[in-house]
């Protein structure tokens, strides 16, 4: 059997912005950044939002902090 490799995983939060968690699957990293993000206020990870990061995906969302 493969096994599956992490990779990075962008995501937005509801209320704006975005970050990345690593996970091997999408349903991993969505429980993963639920799980990190439970006790904060203001950072809800929006589920329908997560994509495996790209070089380029990254440097654009980057590029807002510049």
């Amino acid at each position: 059997m493969k096994e599956l490799k992490p990779k990075e995983w962008m995501f937005t939060f509801e209320e704006g912005g975005w970050n990345t968690v690593w996970a091997k699957t999408r349903r991993g990293a969505v429980k993963q950044a639920a799980e990190e993000y439970k006790d904060s206020e203001g950072l809800t990870p929006r589920p329908g939002s997560f994509r495996v990061a790209t070089e380029d995906g990254l440097e654009r969302a980057m590029s807002l902090f510049w």
